[in-house]
């Protein structure tokens, strides 16, 4: 038999309890990806913008509570969003406002925006491209925007589930 290769990297068996180490670098936070966690999502994602951009984010709850705090922060999804940017979608784990709240790792050359966020106590990876929501992957079949929606529920046809499609603000810092 053949000696066995080195390990993996297995994220998925730290202990879910374990504190996240604060990501100082994108390459710090996509090696977040996989990670289970049973921290509150809208937490992780605002310690991710503290340890990235320094500045401490608002002392929020929630979502909405988010999106009111944010003020003079708060753009348009179409604008364009950096790293350590908030972005916050709408429905994608029901039909609730300020669901879901992702932060910005980087952006690429075709204008794909990456962002890591909490969903279902699993740290995840995504991409989006708000100028064009709609679309999946481009020619090349490379992602341009992801699927966020992993709700068990049938929702009604025409629901959207596409990253661009559910983003409603950029929180910037």
């Amino acid at each position: 038999a053949p000696a066995p290769g080195p390990s993996l990297p297995a994220p998925h068996r730290i202990p879910a309890d374990e504190a996240l180490p604060a990501p100082r670098t994108a390459t710090d936070l996509r090696a977040l990806v996989g990670r289970r966690t049973k921290a509150a999502p809208l937490a992780v994602a605002l310690a991710w913008q503290a340890a990235i951009t320094g500045a401490p984010g608002p002392d929020v709850t929630d979502g909405p509570s988010l999106v009111a705090a944010a003020g003079d922060h708060l753009a348009a999804p179409t604008e364009l969003a950096g790293p350590g940017d908030l972005l916050v979608f709408d429905r994608t784990d029901g039909d609730a406002a300020a669901d879901l709240v992702a932060v910005v790792i980087a952006r690429d050359a075709r204008g794909v925006t990456e962002f890591a966020y909490v969903a279902g106590g699993l740290v995840r990876r995504g991409f989006l491209d708000a100028a064009r929501p709609a679309i999946r992957r481009d020619a090349a079949g490379a992602t341009v925007n992801t699927f966020l929606r992993a709700g068990k529920r049938w929702p009604p046809a025409g629901t959207h589930y596409l990253a661009g499609e559910l983003l409603a603000h950029v929180s910037r810092r």
